[in-house]
Order: structure tokens, then sequence, then C-alpha cells
């Protein structure tokens, strides 16, 4: 059932109150479900991965319903998940250590096996051509899957116990990955193979996602030092933005209007950037709420998942046109409504 929420600005006067619902959430139907990754396909329908309930689940926006489908293997603890041009859902299995596939018209899933035992595939991204890459936390590699010749390709990470984490392809077709151990953003150049680093500025940064803009800059965060961060891939250097308050920067998208998008878990908030004007709009929510994975929808919502009720979460994201350096807040109606579950 959904929870509607109405929200009102901090630091604005009572007269400039939202009036429209900002937050909307809907409770998956399996309990425990843990949802830790998210993505819309072009149809609008949202897929997202169940790695406490080991399935592979799909919310419809327009009937409000869901659809939940078990992955073939059994505590595969799946973990990031993609939708290509063609409308096929890929994701990552952790602890299998498989990338697998689910085709949508079918209802069929195929899995394949990593070279490299127990790489622990982590994060993933899909190029032009179709083609899977992924990062390979416990191999040091990063992993290529072509769909078309059903073959795999691995490359080597030139520093060692580099433990990849988020990967993302620019418009160029070069592949990008964080390292979360060495504090290192690599490029891999798909013709040559490639690997060349940049050190992050800020010491143990511990970057996690990473996200391409419009422009084909960068973008991740240090969760150390609570920052997000921009990187050039023309010039190659860095922009720092220090976010509000003690945020740890979990899940991050960013919109085709340049707006840099993430949730912060331990702070129980959603939040944008403006990097042009270097400022931040953020949604506070009850500490009980823990969004984690965030994506953006066709029409432009946000749509995250929340780690703790277990819910999918979508943002009224023209609850923000106006805003401008504030928090918006939950009322304390609203706060008892959501506590209430379903």
């Amino acid at each position: 059932m959904r929870c509607l929420l109405a929200l009102i600005m901090l630091l604005l006067p009572a007269t400039a109150s939202i009036a429209a619902s900002a937050v909307d959430f809907y409770a998956i139907p399996t309990p425990l479900a843990f949802p830790v990754a998210i993505a819309a396909d072009r149809k609008g329908d949202i897929w997202f991965l169940e790695s406490d309930a080991n399935k592979l689940g799909r919310f419809h926006p327009e009937s409000g319903s869901f659809s939940e489908y078990n992955i073939p293997t059994v505590k595969s603890v799946p973990i990031d998940i993609a939708v290509d041009s063609k409308g096929m859902v890929w994701f990552l299995e952790q602890d299998a250590n498989q990338v697998a596939v689910f085709n949508p018209a079918k209802g069929t899933f195929t899995e394949y096996e990593v070279p490299s035992p127990g790489s622990q595939p982590y994060k993933l991204a899909i190029d032009k051509k179709g083609r899977i890459w992924f990062t390979e936390f416990s191999a040091g590699k990063i992993g290529m899957f072509d769909p078309s010749t059903k073959k795999f390709k691995e490359y080597s990470i030139p520093s060692r116990s580099s433990q990849p984490i988020g990967v993302a392809v620019d418009a160029a077709g070069m592949v990008w990955f964080v390292e979360s151990s060495s504090n290192n953003i690599a490029g891999l150049d798909p013709v040559t193979g490639s690997v060349k680093e940049y050190a992050i500025p800020i010491p143990f940064a511990i970057p996690t996602e990473l996200e391409a803009d419009k422009n084909g800059d960068l973008w991740f965060g240090a969760r150390k030092d609570r920052k997000l961060v921009k990187f050039s891939t023309s010039s190659h250097k860095f922009t720092v933005f220090d976010m509000p308050g003690k945020r740890v920067p979990e899940g991050l998208a960013v919109d085709n209007g340049g707006f840099v998008w993430y949730s912060d878990k331990w702070e129980g908030r959603i939040g944008r950037l403006d990097a042009g004007k270097k400022d931040f709009v953020e949604i506070d929510m009850p500490l009980s709420i823990k969004p984690f994975a965030i994506t953006l929808a066709p029409s432009g919502k946000v749509w995250f998942t929340e780690v703790s009720l277990h819910k999918l979460g979508v943002i009224d994201t023209g609850a923000f046109s106006e805003t401008k350096g504030a928090a918006v807040k939950l009322t304390t109606s609203d706060r008892e409504a959501l506590r209430g579950g379903d």
C-alpha cells in the first residue's frame, strides 16, 4: 500500500510550504527483502534486487503492482542491476560469482560464470554495443561479458589490492572505475586494453558509486570525508563539493539537467546537488528510513530502495524546482504515518 507524504520547507517562511506530495513509498511483497539495487527500463517499470530474499523484483508504477522472480542459484547475493536497450535485465550475483540476465518477455533467467574464481562481481555498466562491464572486487580486475558471443574478457588493474567497485562507460566508450582500497579513479581503453589510474586527492576516500553526467564528467562520493567529487575525463582534474552535515553518499544518479542525486541511509536523506550553483537541497526523513540505491526513471522521477522497512520510494522532483539552500523536512504527522508502515 502506498504511503503518501506531505512536505514543508525548513529555513523558509511558512508560506513557502510545499503542498504537493513529494515522496511515495511502496511496500515490497516479500518480507525482509533487503532491496540493494534499482534500475528503470525505457517503459518506466522499476526493476530491483532483493538481496536477502534472492529475488528479482519489478514494480509497475501505472498499476501500482509488483512482480517477483526467484533467482535460479540459491544464496547468490544479487548486488547490482541495469537494463539494456533491448529491455533485458542484467544483474550480478556476488557470492555465486555470476553475471545473470532476465528476459522479461519469456520470464527466463540465464546465468554465466565469471572466469576468475571468487571474483566477487560488484557493480556493472552497459556500453553502446550492449557489452556488460563489471568490477571484480576480490580479483582486482575489470570484467567484460559480450552477450553476442557469450564470452568473457578480463583486464588486470595495475594497483595491487585495488578492490574496484563503481564503474561507468562514457560517451566515447571508455570504461571508468573507482578503486576503493588503492584510492584511484581509472580509465580502461577497450580497444588497447590499457588502464590509466589517477590518484584521488582525498586520502582514504573509499569511493563506491560512479556515475557519468551528460558532459562526460564522472561523479563519485568520498565516504570518509563526506564529499561529492567530480572528475573531468578531459582535463583529469577533480572538483570537490562539501556535503551538508555528516552525509555519507550511498547511491548516486545524475539527471538530464545535470543535477546530482544521492542517498544517505545513515542520516535518512535523499539530496540533490546543483553543481553550477554549489547548492544542496535535501529531503529529511525519519531515522527509521534508510534510503540506499537510487535511479532515474524516463519520467524524470527519482526512485530509490529503502533497506530498513523494505520499500521502494519515489520522489516528485518538482518539489525541488524552486528550492535553494534548504532542507525538505517531513511534518510530524507524515513521520507517524511512515512509521506506521503500510
